[in-house]
């Protein structure tokens, strides 16, 4: 992770499920973006800092799968 907590996500048009991952620098991303994108398929790279809505978001999801797994 990059000092002070910035990153980098791909924002995917209608793909709200494909935007967790975080990368170091917006080359990173941009570049993992072209790889990845479908046909006819948009994005644009947005920078977040420790306060990041996707990475939270992603890791209430894990914790909450830690946690129920834990109780059964």
């Amino acid at each position: 992770m990059s000092k002070n907590g910035l990153h980098y996500h791909i924002k995917w048009s209608g793909k709200p499920a494909r935007d967790w991952e975080r990368f170091d620098t917006s080359a990173e991303s941009e570049a993992s973006a072209r790889q990845l994108a479908r046909p006819g398929e948009t994005y644009t790279v947005e920078e977040h800092g420790e306060s990041c809505p996707q990475c939270m978001k992603f890791m209430k999801m894990v914790s909450g799968r830690d946690n129920n797994e834990a109780s059964t």
